[in-house]
């Protein structure tokens, strides 16, 4: 049975009653966890080993799909919150086990999602849109007005009362930190008051910004996706102020495979260029599966137009995944929804110009 938990004082409570009747608990985020996830993971097993239940996070990924300073908080973490992969999950469940999600509540972007019906406890906490592939059978709490799971998480570890080290804390103020593009999106005064409760237990503003900090190659590969690979349509009769949005993929290697994070790195990157209200990058995470990160200002709301198809968001952040073997019909069809998506608010011309990224780079 599903079950929306209204507020976070009422999850506390849920959270409480299910970890004290479970056998086991184990806490799971998205595929290829950025900061964001493996963060509220590890608030969210702190909050269950204060109930003396054996407690599990579970990161299947390979170590080559995850990055560098996300893979250093799990190294650094493994043996202390029982880091584990879906074999040993498997192994481990029972029929009074707990599943806690977090960070995300689409059932194909879990690893365990073969497994999720085989579970009769499920709590989802999230922050993004609920669509067709939302868990099922779940109770779920997903605040959309929540920065972050590591927001909603670090509140949780208010009522509850629970003391956390330094780490934790970096931790949590990380995923923070991602999610918000460093508190120039998605922010409330929560947000920011979540924040400083965090400084106030050692986070080290420093410390969490060397945790963002790119490798050269990485950088390199980036720069050379969106140099090589960046398409800016223009959109609206307003000579003034028109709608650009830049389309992003490796148009010389479609086939090639990146990282999720390096995707959505590429679409924020675009978003730093004057004049370009919406940026989507796309492209393989594996051989069948596309990806794509779509980021915006304030003229074009990419939440809503990712969720009708791909997965969904908030209006300035989204993502989602589709299966093809041709990623410029996909992302033809994405220009498509775009141009629908802005012609709701907009005039817009009947066939808009293209623009090279070469052109915008002299700028």
């Amino acid at each position: 049975m599903d079950i929306d938990i209204d507020d976070i004082k009422g999850l506390k409570r849920i959270l409480e009653a299910d970890i004290k009747k479970s056998s086991n608990v184990f806490i799971i985020g998205h595929n290829s966890p950025d900061f964001d996830s493996i963060g509220s993971c590890i608030g969210l097993s702190m909050i269950a080993k204060t109930f003396k239940k054996p407690t599990y996070i579970i990161v299947n990924d390979e170590d080559a799909k995850i990055e560098p300073g996300v893979k250093k908080i799990i190294d650094d973490n493994k043996e202390d919150f029982n880091i584990i992969k879906n074999n040993e999950f498997l192994n481990k469940k029972n029929n009074n086990s707990l599943l806690i999600v977090t960070d995300v509540n689409k059932d194909y972007m879990v690893s365990v999602k073969d497994y999720l019906e085989d579970i009769n406890n499920i709590i989802v906490i999230d922050h993004h849109m609920k669509d067709e592939k939302t868990i099922k059978n779940s109770k779920k709490f997903i605040n959309l007005n929540s920065s972050s799971a590591c927001e909603i998480v670090t509140r949780l570890l208010g009522y509850f009362k629970i003391k956390y080290s330094t780490e934790i804390a970096n931790y949590l103020l990380a995923g923070i930190s991602l999610d918000t593009k460093r508190f120039k999106h998605n922010t409330t005064a929560k947000t920011h008051d979540v924040a400083e409760k965090l400084i106030d237990h050692g986070a080290d503003i420093d410390y969490v910004n060397k945790l963002f900090l790119e490798e050269f190659e990485s950088y390199c590969k980036i720069s050379n996706l969106i140099i090589n690979g960046t398409t800016i349509k223009k959109y609206s009769e307003n000579l003034l102020s028109p709608i650009q949005v830049s389309f992003t993929l490796n148009r010389n290697q479609p086939k090639a495979i990146y990282l999720k994070e390096d995707y959505a790195k590429a679409a924020d990157r675009m978003m730093k260029f004057n004049g370009i209200d919406a940026a989507f990058t796309l492209g393989y995470v594996d051989e069948k599966t596309i990806h794509i990160s779509a980021r915006s200002g304030k003229r074009v709301d990419v939440g809503k137009i990712m969720e009708e198809v791909y997965g969904g968001g908030n209006a300035q952040n989204a993502g989602g995944r589709v299966e093809s073997d041709n990623i410029f019909e996909i992302e033809e069809e994405l220009m498509n929804k775009v141009y629908l998506g802005i012609s709701d608010k907009e005039d817009i011309i009947d066939e808009p110009p293209v623009i090279k990224i070469k052109q915008i780079k002299r700028k």
